[in-house]
């Protein structure tokens, strides 16, 4: 398994507890209940090698998808948890060589007046060998 699935495999390990665990790491299935989470690489940025290390600049995709009433607030208690989780516990619990970076920005798309997608996109910083 390379680094990057490692940490994208952290990042849904530590946000497994929400929605009722469902969490998943890429799908093309339909849900089987709403809200739920998918967890996506965007882009993976070698920032170069120094003293034998990569320093990689993971650009990673959390999409809630939740359907209310008002579909632009329907996934704002899952988002605030997911930012809640990643606020404490910045390294996804596999140390020094990973960093989830405080800069973030979410995107909302809205299938139909009652569903939407929340994305939120971290960077994540990591070190390879």
């Amino acid at each position: 398994m390379s680094q990057r699935e490692v940490v994208l495999a952290a990042l849904k390990q530590a946000l497994s507890g929400l929605c009722s665990g469902r969490v998943y790491r890429s799908r093309r299935e339909q849900f089987p209940a709403l809200p739920a989470i998918v967890i996506r690489p965007d882009a993976d940025e070698d920032q170069g090698e120094t003293l034998g290390y990569s320093d990689w600049n993971l650009t990673a995709s959390i999409a809630i998808y939740a359907t209310g009433e008002t579909p632009d607030q329907a996934a704002d208690s899952v988002l605030a948890d997911v930012l809640g989780i990643l606020k404490a516990s910045p390294t996804l619990g596999l140390g020094s060589d990973v960093q989830v970076m405080p800069a973030r920005r979410v995107d909302w798309a809205f299938e139909n007046y009652d569903d939407a997608e929340v994305t939120l996109r971290i960077q994540i910083i990591y070190r390879e060998l």
